[in-house]
């Protein structure tokens, strides 16, 4: 062989050679690198940011079920400290996940009031678990009150509905007796009146729950409205016997305090008409009603004070629940719905006031509206006399 045969030997041999080891080389690195990610798993980066944009509970759960990613609401949950996350019957149910692929969710117990969480597990890349938590805590309280809501609903309209059928049923039977169908004639527009009363409580109601955004409002002069539905009700007054007395508190300059609010006018007269028609109809014959306007602290405070049979303690924590009646054989004989009340403090709170009350048994009650005052009404201003509106005295609602 040839000296160049043999140089070009020795090339080819060392260029087989080198391509051989760099082979081995890449081949060793790559098999670090599987050795590696299987050691230490790299999550996946969507899914990191997806979990870490949420505001609910998101943790990462590796082959081992240990917890490689918390999103910031996890780290400062309580849950993520490990307890909840190595219960038996969740780690069955996390393994069975990782094995099948197919997602897992662990529902609150009905019969736990204090179990409210709800955890779903999904399998993510056959090598991690997603664990996403949820509190229904809040849910679970706004379903229980509609379901009451319902419920309460559904036995306050049983009560006309069916005095209505049955009278309707005596009216017929005593077609040919003109005296006996007046009566029941009478008692049915009673209980029509106040299947009404209810319909319409429950709409005001469901508007006084609902958020009162900042185009709705309107400046309200309190001092009108008050007046308005204070002219409303002296009629009603008078056929219980009842003398409404009323006090304006001084704005200075020598005139009266004239505040004013933002929110809806109707929505005021109507928490306004619910106490005077509720202390009118609580007081005796012959008793008085104070009505005052004034300012506190710079808010307005609108106060109904009445001369009745007053409230006990144990009644006022619940005094402004729906439906709720102190006396309730006395409140659906006046007409009452239970529902007044209630709609008076939501419809203070959607205008960022409030309602207080005050009770004595005995002496009488005397419940306040506190509104935040915008201004006052401008003394160079001719104030328009309100016109007293038409009679819409609350016989309906209740305490």
């Amino acid at each position: 062989m040839t000296s160049s045969a043999l140089v070009l030997a020795s090339v080819g041999l060392g260029i087989v050679a080198g391509a051989f080891a760099c082979w081995a080389v890449f081949a060793a690195r790559s098999a670090g690198r599987r050795r590696t990610a299987a050691l230490h798993p790299e999550l996946p980066e969507a899914a990191v940011e997806v979990l870490h944009s949420l505001d609910g509970f998101a943790v990462i759960l590796d082959s081992s079920l240990s917890v490689v990613y918390a999103n910031p609401a996890a780290r400062d949950d309580p849950r993520i400290s490990g307890e909840e996350l190595r219960d038996p019957d969740f780690l069955h149910r996390a393994r069975r996940v990782m094995s099948t692929g197919a997602a897992d969710t662990l529902d609150p117990d009905p019969h736990d009031p204090s179990s409210s969480v709800r955890v779903r597990i999904v399998r993510l890349q056959r090598r991690f678990l997603v664990v996403l938590a949820d509190d229904l805590g809040e849910e679970q309280r706004v379903n229980a009150m509609r379901r009451d809501f319902i419920a309460n609903v559904s036995h306050e309209l049983k009560t006309p509905i069916a005095a209505i059928g049955l009278l309707s049923e005596a009216v017929l039977e005593a077609a040919d007796e003109p005296e006996i169908v007046r009566g029941f004639a009478k008692k049915l527009g009673k209980e029509a009146r106040r299947l009404g009363d209810l319909s319409r409580d429950i709409i005001q109601l469901s508007e006084a729950q609902s958020t009162l955004r900042a185009e709705d409002r309107e400046p309200v002069a309190l001092l009108a409205v008050l007046r308005t539905e204070i002219e409303a009700h002296r009629d009603y007054a008078a056929q219980q016997g009842v003398e409404i007395v009323v006090t304006e508190g001084d704005g200075g300059s020598g005139g009266p305090y004239d505040p004013v609010t933002m929110g809806l006018p109707a929505a005021i007269g109507t928490a306004m008409a619910n106490l005077l028609s509720n202390a009118i109809r609580h007081s005796p014959e012959g008793g008085r009603v104070g009505v005052g306007i004034e300012r506190r602290d710079g808010d307005c405070v609108v106060s109904v004070t009445d001369q009745g049979e007053g409230i006990a303690p144990e009644h006022l924590p619940r005094l402004f629940e729906r439906f709720y009646r102190v006396d309730a054989a006395r409140s659906r004989e006046g007409g009452g719905t239970g529902l007044g009340l209630s709609i008076a403090r939501h419809t203070m709170r959607r205008h960022g006031g409030d309602i207080e009350v005050w009770s004595q048994p005995g002496v009488g009650s005397t419940f306040t509206l506190v509104f935040p005052v915008l201004e006052e009404q401008p003394r160079r201003r001719k104030r328009k006399k309100a016109k007293p509106g038409k009679p819409n005295a609350r016989k309906g609602t209740a305490q």
